[in-house]
């Protein structure tokens, strides 16, 4: 029987023993299955592409989170940066997950924050009053019309969120220009009554015996007749303007919005200057550029809100 005079743990180089494998110390290494991965470690990047099918890979929006989690406790960048796809999927909806916990600081610091939080909003129906709020109360750096007219010097390079219809699109200096009206939506209820008659009839009258000279009562014979009808709400969403407006631009002269159709709007705030009116007045009028716009969903907000 052949004996080593030396032990190995793992890879171990001792002084008078040679072994095939490469030697990496004077000192045995010892591996655990647990062991933590050195701090000096730096992971590549995570393409975009590769992030955006990691993404693409779950069939729903929550699954999709959860992963990005998982990887966001071993690598930070990684983790939101398959979380910035998960939130562009077409069913996230959940911004209250956003802006608390692990979301809220990255988030915070995207260059894109606005964008992928007026997308959520638009998924969830466009409701970007009640939505702001919850924003707000975390400190997100997004502001309503309302607050931006009330003091439009300080809010001037500032971000907004709107609900807003596009009118009067014109071309204007290689760009578009918009009549932007702000509107809101809300829940309008509608009793609706399913099929069937609603009618209750009940007759009744007495038989006698066919035999002749007898008067014999066979007794009450009663037949009912009844059909009911069932009555169920029908939320629809209406969409109500708010009285604010905003003279909006494009960077391109295509034709983007729509006109007649409500946007949930991302539109860097200018301030406000003088225009010309369809009149030839001159009046004072908001001005921003629109970054980005998000149809909202339909009947979306009649759900949360029922």
């Amino acid at each position: 029987m052949l004996r080593l005079s030396c032990f190995v743990v793992v890879v171990a180089v001792w002084s008078g023993c040679s072994t095939t494998s490469q030697g990496v110390g004077t000192e045995p290494t010892v591996l655990w299955e647990d062991a933590r991965e050195p701090e000096t470690l730096v992971r590549a990047e995570l393409k975009d592409d590769e992030a955006r099918r990691i993404a693409a890979a779950h069939d729903i929006a929550r699954a999709c989170e959860q992963t990005a989690r998982a990887m966001h406790k071993k690598d930070p960048p990684r983790g939101w940066a398959v979380m910035r796809h998960c939130i562009r999927r077409n069913d996230f909806s959940n911004l209250e997950i956003l802006i608390e916990g692990i979301w809220a600081e990255p988030m915070a610091a995207d260059p894109d924050a606005a964008l992928l939080l007026a997308h959520v909003i638009a998924v969830r129906g466009g409701d970007v009053g009640n939505d702001l709020r919850l924003l707000r109360r975390r400190k997100m750096p997004v502001y309503s019309l309302q607050a931006a007219l009330a003091e439009p010097e300080s809010y001037v390079g500032r971000t907004l969120i709107l609900r807003g219809a596009a009118r009067h699109g014109r071309s204007m200096g290689g760009g578009r220009a918009f009549q932007i009206v702000e509107t809101k939506v809300m829940a309008e209820g509608e009793w609706v009554t399913r099929p069937g008659t609603g009618r209750s009839l009940t007759r009744s009258h007495n038989e006698l015996a066919d035999q002749p000279d007898l008067s014999v009562r066979r007794g009450v014979v009663e037949r009912n007749l009844k059909e009911t009808s069932e009555r169920s709400e029908v939320l629809h969403n209406v969409n109500v303007d708010t009285g604010l407006e905003l003279v909006g631009r494009t960077e391109t002269d295509e034709p983007s919005l729509e006109p007649a159709i409500d946007y949930v709007l991302v539109v860097r705030f200018e301030g406000v200057r003088e225009a010309i009116d369809a009149d030839g007045d001159v009046d004072e009028a908001a001005t921003g550029v629109v970054v980005g716009y998000f149809e909202p969903e339909n009947g979306m907000f009649a759900q949360i809100g029922h």
